[in-house]
Protein backbone atom coordinates (compact mmCIF):
# COMPACT_ATOMS: atom_id res chain seq x y z
CA UNK A 1 0.00 0.00 0.00
CA UNK A 2 1.26 3.41 -1.00
CA UNK A 3 2.37 5.52 2.20
CA UNK A 4 0.85 8.85 2.60
CA UNK A 5 3.23 11.77 2.95
CA UNK A 6 1.97 14.85 4.12
CA UNK A 7 3.99 17.44 2.23
CA UNK A 8 3.37 20.38 5.09
CA UNK A 9 5.61 17.80 7.01
CA UNK A 10 8.61 17.86 4.43
CA UNK A 11 10.47 21.17 4.62
CA UNK A 12 12.30 22.99 1.63
CA UNK A 13 15.36 23.97 1.30
CA UNK A 14 17.67 26.31 -1.09
CA UNK A 15 20.92 24.81 -1.84
CA UNK A 16 22.92 28.17 -1.83
CA UNK A 17 27.10 28.97 -1.52
CA UNK A 18 27.23 28.63 2.05
CA UNK A 19 25.67 25.14 2.78
CA UNK A 20 26.24 23.91 -0.78
CA UNK A 21 29.26 21.46 0.23
CA UNK A 22 27.19 19.65 2.78
CA UNK A 23 23.93 19.41 0.61
CA UNK A 24 22.82 16.49 -1.21
CA UNK A 25 21.96 17.57 -4.83
CA UNK A 26 19.23 15.72 -5.55
CA UNK A 27 19.85 14.18 -9.43
CA UNK A 28 23.09 12.69 -8.27
CA UNK A 29 22.16 10.37 -4.99
CA UNK A 30 24.37 7.39 -5.06
CA UNK A 31 27.03 6.93 -2.31
CA UNK A 32 29.60 4.99 -4.73
CA UNK A 33 32.46 6.91 -5.84
CA UNK A 34 31.23 7.76 -9.43
CA UNK A 35 28.19 9.24 -8.25
CA UNK A 36 29.71 11.22 -5.76
CA UNK A 37 31.77 12.71 -8.72
CA UNK A 38 29.03 13.27 -10.37
CA UNK A 39 27.67 15.25 -7.97
CA UNK A 40 30.98 16.93 -6.78
CA UNK A 41 31.26 18.38 -10.81
CA UNK A 42 27.40 19.41 -10.51
CA UNK A 43 28.28 21.75 -7.38
CA UNK A 44 31.11 23.36 -9.29
CA UNK A 45 28.85 24.30 -12.07
CA UNK A 46 26.33 25.57 -9.44
CA UNK A 47 29.18 27.52 -8.01
CA UNK A 48 29.71 29.96 -10.53
CA UNK A 49 26.11 30.30 -11.44
CA UNK A 50 24.52 31.43 -8.01
CA UNK A 51 26.35 35.28 -7.92
CA UNK A 52 24.45 35.45 -11.37
CA UNK A 53 21.32 34.65 -10.16
CA UNK A 54 20.30 30.66 -10.44
CA UNK A 55 18.47 28.68 -7.90
CA UNK A 56 18.28 25.56 -6.71
CA UNK A 57 15.21 24.36 -4.50
CA UNK A 58 14.94 20.71 -3.17
CA UNK A 59 12.58 19.04 -0.77
CA UNK A 60 14.77 18.57 2.39
CA UNK A 61 15.40 14.60 2.25
CA UNK A 62 16.98 12.63 0.27
CA UNK A 63 15.30 11.52 -3.26
CA UNK A 64 15.01 13.76 -6.52
CA UNK A 65 12.58 16.25 -5.76
CA UNK A 66 13.74 19.55 -6.71
CA UNK A 67 13.45 22.68 -9.00
CA UNK A 68 16.18 24.79 -10.58
CA UNK A 69 15.75 28.04 -11.88
CA UNK A 70 18.00 31.08 -13.46
CA UNK A 71 17.79 34.52 -15.23
CA UNK A 72 16.70 33.99 -19.26
CA UNK A 73 19.62 35.82 -19.55
CA UNK A 74 21.96 32.96 -18.14
CA UNK A 75 19.87 30.16 -19.43
CA UNK A 76 21.21 26.92 -20.54
CA UNK A 77 18.45 26.80 -22.94
CA UNK A 78 18.79 28.94 -26.38
CA UNK A 79 15.38 31.36 -25.38
CA UNK A 80 14.70 34.88 -25.76
CA UNK A 81 12.72 35.85 -22.81
CA UNK A 82 14.36 39.41 -21.51
CA UNK A 83 13.17 39.87 -17.86
CA UNK A 84 11.53 36.47 -17.27
CA UNK A 85 12.82 33.00 -15.15
CA UNK A 86 13.40 29.91 -16.77
CA UNK A 87 12.76 26.56 -15.22
CA UNK A 88 15.70 24.18 -15.91
CA UNK A 89 14.77 21.10 -14.10
CA UNK A 90 12.05 20.16 -12.17
CA UNK A 91 11.53 16.88 -10.45
CA UNK A 92 9.74 14.82 -7.94
CA UNK A 93 10.72 10.90 -8.51
CA UNK A 94 9.46 7.63 -6.68
CA UNK A 95 7.61 7.34 -4.05
CA UNK A 96 7.20 10.93 -3.38
CA UNK A 97 5.31 11.65 -6.50
CA UNK A 98 1.60 12.18 -5.89
CA UNK A 99 1.55 14.07 -2.87
CA UNK A 100 1.75 17.25 -3.29
CA UNK A 101 5.01 18.35 -3.06
CA UNK A 102 5.61 19.66 -6.67
CA UNK A 103 3.05 21.99 -6.13
CA UNK A 104 5.11 23.07 -2.88
CA UNK A 105 8.24 23.03 -5.05
CA UNK A 106 6.80 25.13 -7.48
CA UNK A 107 4.82 27.89 -5.74
CA UNK A 108 8.04 28.52 -3.67
CA UNK A 109 9.75 28.74 -6.86
CA UNK A 110 7.13 31.24 -8.28
CA UNK A 111 6.50 32.99 -5.10
CA UNK A 112 10.71 33.75 -5.47
CA UNK A 113 10.49 35.24 -9.63
CA UNK A 114 7.72 37.05 -8.08
CA UNK A 115 9.75 38.53 -5.60
CA UNK A 116 12.95 39.59 -7.61
CA UNK A 117 10.87 41.16 -9.99
CA UNK A 118 10.36 38.66 -12.98
CA UNK A 119 8.20 39.10 -15.77
CA UNK A 120 7.39 35.69 -15.63
CA UNK A 121 8.64 32.19 -15.95
CA UNK A 122 9.48 29.88 -18.95
CA UNK A 123 10.54 26.66 -19.95
CA UNK A 124 11.39 24.36 -22.47
CA UNK A 125 9.06 20.82 -22.92
CA UNK A 126 8.20 18.08 -25.50
CA UNK A 127 4.55 18.42 -26.75
CA UNK A 128 4.84 14.93 -25.86
CA UNK A 129 5.79 13.73 -22.38
CA UNK A 130 9.68 12.59 -22.23
CA UNK A 131 11.17 11.35 -19.67
CA UNK A 132 14.31 13.05 -19.52
CA UNK A 133 12.22 16.72 -20.18
CA UNK A 134 10.05 19.16 -17.32
CA UNK A 135 6.98 17.44 -18.24
CA UNK A 136 4.55 19.53 -20.03
CA UNK A 137 1.33 18.61 -18.47
CA UNK A 138 1.98 19.85 -14.79
CA UNK A 139 3.29 23.56 -15.69
CA UNK A 140 -0.01 23.66 -17.76
CA UNK A 141 -1.49 22.77 -14.37
CA UNK A 142 -0.09 25.36 -12.67
CA UNK A 143 -1.03 27.77 -15.75
CA UNK A 144 1.48 27.76 -18.37
CA UNK A 145 0.40 28.24 -22.21
CA UNK A 146 2.55 27.16 -25.07
CA UNK A 147 4.26 30.55 -27.14
CA UNK A 148 6.65 29.32 -29.49
CA UNK A 149 7.77 26.16 -30.91
CA UNK A 150 10.41 24.28 -33.04
CA UNK A 151 10.59 21.16 -34.65
CA UNK A 152 10.37 18.09 -33.90
CA UNK A 153 8.34 18.60 -30.73
CA UNK A 154 9.93 20.95 -28.65
CA UNK A 155 7.33 23.44 -27.09
CA UNK A 156 8.39 27.07 -24.73
CA UNK A 157 5.63 27.60 -22.12
CA UNK A 158 5.27 30.54 -20.27
CA UNK A 159 3.56 32.08 -17.69
CA UNK A 160 3.25 35.60 -17.45
CA UNK A 161 3.41 37.36 -13.89
CA UNK A 162 1.90 41.21 -15.57
CA UNK A 163 1.37 42.59 -19.23
CA UNK A 164 4.47 42.15 -21.41
CA UNK A 165 4.82 43.07 -25.06
CA UNK A 166 7.22 40.38 -24.86
CA UNK A 167 6.56 37.13 -26.31
CA UNK A 168 9.92 34.99 -25.48
CA UNK A 169 10.87 32.57 -28.30
CA UNK A 170 13.44 30.32 -29.20
CA UNK A 171 16.96 31.75 -31.00
CA UNK A 172 16.49 31.11 -34.71
CA UNK A 173 19.42 29.23 -34.40
CA UNK A 174 17.96 26.41 -32.59
CA UNK A 175 15.34 26.12 -35.19
CA UNK A 176 17.95 24.87 -37.57
CA UNK A 177 16.89 21.64 -36.76
CA UNK A 178 20.12 20.24 -38.44
CA UNK A 179 24.20 19.92 -39.27
CA UNK A 180 24.37 21.15 -42.76
CA UNK A 181 27.10 18.46 -44.28
CA UNK A 182 27.77 17.07 -40.81
CA UNK A 183 29.23 13.61 -41.36
CA UNK A 184 29.84 10.95 -38.38
CA UNK A 185 27.79 11.72 -34.46
CA UNK A 186 27.87 15.36 -32.92
CA UNK A 187 27.44 15.51 -29.76
CA UNK A 188 26.64 18.79 -27.56
CA UNK A 189 25.89 18.75 -23.25
CA UNK A 190 25.84 21.09 -20.68
CA UNK A 191 27.61 20.39 -17.53
CA UNK A 192 24.42 21.59 -16.09
CA UNK A 193 23.40 17.79 -15.55
CA UNK A 194 25.92 15.93 -13.43
CA UNK A 195 25.20 12.80 -15.64
CA UNK A 196 26.00 14.29 -19.14
CA UNK A 197 30.17 14.58 -18.78
CA UNK A 198 30.14 10.94 -18.21
CA UNK A 199 27.79 9.37 -20.79
CA UNK A 200 28.56 11.64 -23.18
CA UNK A 201 32.58 10.63 -23.00
CA UNK A 202 31.13 6.85 -22.74
CA UNK A 203 28.51 7.08 -26.09
CA UNK A 204 31.15 8.52 -27.73
CA UNK A 205 33.68 6.28 -27.22
CA UNK A 206 30.76 3.32 -28.44
CA UNK A 207 30.81 5.41 -31.76
CA UNK A 208 34.31 5.31 -32.14
CA UNK A 209 34.74 1.82 -31.35
CA UNK A 210 31.99 1.19 -33.92
CA UNK A 211 34.15 3.31 -36.76
CA UNK A 212 31.94 6.55 -36.40
CA UNK A 213 33.65 10.01 -36.48
CA UNK A 214 32.65 11.70 -33.34
CA UNK A 215 32.69 15.77 -32.20
CA UNK A 216 31.60 16.55 -29.14
CA UNK A 217 30.85 20.33 -27.87
CA UNK A 218 30.88 21.10 -24.04
CA UNK A 219 27.80 24.09 -23.92
CA UNK A 220 29.59 26.39 -21.54
CA UNK A 221 28.42 29.62 -22.31
CA UNK A 222 25.40 31.35 -24.17
CA UNK A 223 27.55 31.98 -27.00
CA UNK A 224 28.45 28.21 -27.16
CA UNK A 225 24.02 27.74 -27.89
CA UNK A 226 24.58 29.58 -31.09
CA UNK A 227 26.13 26.65 -32.34
CA UNK A 228 23.10 24.26 -31.16
CA UNK A 229 20.50 23.87 -33.93
CA UNK A 230 17.82 23.08 -31.46
CA UNK A 231 16.32 24.38 -28.30
CA UNK A 232 17.21 21.55 -26.12
CA UNK A 233 20.82 22.82 -23.79
CA UNK A 234 21.43 20.10 -21.89
CA UNK A 235 22.42 17.19 -24.01
CA UNK A 236 21.97 16.16 -27.87
CA UNK A 237 23.70 13.65 -30.55
CA UNK A 238 23.18 13.99 -34.45
CA UNK A 239 24.27 11.60 -36.78
CA UNK A 240 25.03 12.75 -40.25
CA UNK A 241 23.51 16.26 -39.13
CA UNK A 242 19.95 14.86 -38.18
CA UNK A 243 19.24 14.43 -34.32
CA UNK A 244 19.35 10.87 -33.44
CA UNK A 245 18.36 11.71 -29.79
CA UNK A 246 18.37 14.26 -27.06
CA UNK A 247 18.13 11.78 -24.28
CA UNK A 248 21.13 10.45 -22.46
CA UNK A 249 21.64 6.66 -22.79
CA UNK A 250 23.83 4.03 -21.33
CA UNK A 251 26.60 2.42 -23.13
CA UNK A 252 24.49 -0.75 -23.94
CA UNK A 253 21.57 0.68 -25.27
CA UNK A 254 23.39 2.94 -27.31
CA UNK A 255 25.17 0.36 -28.89
CA UNK A 256 22.05 -1.53 -29.70
CA UNK A 257 20.67 1.80 -31.20
CA UNK A 258 24.42 2.08 -33.15
CA UNK A 259 24.30 -1.14 -34.20
CA UNK A 260 20.78 -1.22 -35.58
CA UNK A 261 21.61 1.66 -37.77
CA UNK A 262 24.71 -0.07 -38.99
CA UNK A 263 22.89 -3.28 -39.81
CA UNK A 264 20.11 -1.39 -42.09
Amino acid sequence: MKTEINPKEIPLKEVTLTNLAEEHICCAIGNDKTNKDRALQKKEWLKSRFAQGHRFLKADLRGKVFIEYSPAEISIFPVEAPGYAVIQCFWVSGRYKGHGIGRKLYDQCEAHCREAGYKGIVSVVSEKKKPFMVDKKVLTHFGFRVCDEADPYYQLVVKHFEDSPIIPSFWGSARRGNIPGAKGLDFFYSPACPFNEDFTHIMAHIAEDLGFPVRIKRLETREDLALLPNPWGLFSVFLDGEVLSAEVMTGPKFRALLEGLLEQ
